[in-house]
Formats: structure tokens, sequence, C-alpha cells
């Protein structure tokens, strides 16, 4: 089931031809978010990070789009549905229509949030280079570079790959948010480095300010060569949790220490 600009369909084929042509047609903007123990996780970042993406690249922001009408743009699809899963990963994408700012809503099971230790083999991306800057921060800006990165992991047999910007510096991977365990710090690329400001990086890097835990957090640039000094590396997203990173180039990496605060910040999640 999708919402249509505030209409529901069970699919795309019954919604208005113009506004399915404009959303092939049009440069949009995405936003994921995720329902989470009944609620919308993060939703106040969220909506947020989705008005200033629209500001920045010139969308025509209707007056009715406040965060309680768009809260209820997403229940509404979900209130629709039979059967509700108990996770959701839910998205908007925003386009222009004759000028107007026009939105399709989709929603697809997801996976648990979690700490997962599997496999997971990652490696630099150096053929091209995501721009330092908050330009980068908006997940629409670079997502050329994210296709042919992805291109590349499929094609070298890799799970993930890591970005970096043009001063050299780690920025993330194509999965989430990248953070180093050195020692008792906890060290993530800053947001001028040209990393997206993901709802969930702001809401972990935010309780783990506020908790009294055995890690310091910093936010930094990072030279890749910091990645090989690490005790355990991993990967933050809203689809999965956190990921720990188990092999990189021919440095192996222990998967423990942050998955037990991962769940921590799961826990708190009510």
């Amino acid at each position: 089931m999708f919402n249509c600009n505030g209409s529901l369909v069970s699919s795309l084929t019954e919604a208005e031809e113009g506004l399915i042509y404009s959303r092939h047609t049009s440069f949009s903007i995405h936003e994921n978010i995720r329902f989470h123990r009944d609620k919308l996780l993060f939703w106040e970042a969220h909506y947020f990070r989705i008005i200033a993406s629209l500001r920045r690249y010139r969308f025509n922001i209707p007056m009715e789009y406040t965060m309680d009408f768009l809260q209820k743009e997403l229940l509404k699809l979900i209130d629709a549905q039979k059967v509700v899963p108990k996770n959701i990963i839910l998205q908007f994408q925003f386009f222009k229509q004759k000028r107007e700012t026009r939105f399709i809503i989709s929603n697809e099971e997801a996976f648990p949030l979690a700490a997962r230790s599997t496999s997971y083999t990652v490696d630099l991306y150096k053929e091209a280079m995501i721009p330092a800057g908050n330009l980068s921060n908006l997940s629409a800006t670079n997502w050329g570079i994210r296709i042919m990165a992805k291109r590349y992991a499929e094609e070298n047999g890799l799970d993930d790959v890591v970005l970096l910007n043009e001063q050299k510096n780690l920025v993330e991977t194509l999965n989430g948010t990248l953070y180093l365990l050195q020692k008792n710090q906890l060290i993530t690329p800053k947001l001028d480095a040209g990393c997206q400001d993901f709802a969930i990086r702001g809401a972990f890097n935010n309780w783990l300010k506020k908790q009294q835990t055995p890690y310091q957090l910093l936010e930094q640039d990072l030279n890749p060569f910091e990645l090989q000094k690490s005790e355990e590396l991993m990967v933050l997203s809203l689809e999965k949790g956190i990921q720990s990173i188990s092999n990189y180039r021919k440095t192996d990496f222990t998967q423990l220490k942050v998955q037990e605060l991962f769940q921590a910040f799961n826990d708190n999640l009510n």
C-alpha cells in the first residue's frame, strides 16, 4: 500500500498518472523513517531533516507541511494495513509536479534494530570523492557516487566500502555512519567531513554524551590509517542498527564491546 499525496492506494497503478510520471522524471528527496515499538522513531529529527532538504533544494514547502501533518500521513499508511509488522521502514519521497511539491510514502517490513556480528568485509572506495561540507550532509547530494561505489563493492566481493572526501579523510560507509573504537574513545567523522546527518546518528551521539559509559565520543577528521589502528569498527544505520566490521584489508577486528553499548542504547528507545 502507498500514500500518494494523501490518498491511499494498494498499487501505484491506481495513483494519479501525472503524479507517477513526476515521481519518475523529477529530482527527488528521500527520507527513511522507522516505525519501532508502536511509534515513529526520532520523528522530530527526521522532520527537521526533511524541511532542511526541501529548503536547500529550493522546493516550495506547502503551509500544511507541519510536523503533525506529515506524521499523520505516515501513520495513515500504517493504520490502513490489516497486519502491522513490529518493524517497518517508511520512505518519504518528495518531488515536484508542475512546480508544486508532492509526496509518495511507501513501506516495507524491516529487520529489528540489533547489534550484528556477522562476517562483514570492507575496503576504501577511492575512484570518486565526497565533497566535504554541509551540503553533503543531505542524502540526495552524492547519490551518483554511492551508486558507483555500490557497484564497486559488488564487483570486488565486499559487503561495504568506506567513502572518502577530497581531503582524503574518512566520511562514512555506503550503509551508514562509521565508528572507530580506540581504547576508551569512540570516534566518528564530523559532519564537516561530508557524512550524512542521519537522525539515528544524532540520537546515538547525543545519548553517548549523556550516559555514563566507558567511552568518550569524538567527532573529528579521520585519515584512513586510523582504521587499522582501531580495536573495533562498526557501521550504524536506521535499517539494521549496529553492524560490526570483521575485516578491513588484512586486518581482522573483534566484535564485542560496541555491541554491548548499542544494546544499552536500543533498550533505552521507549
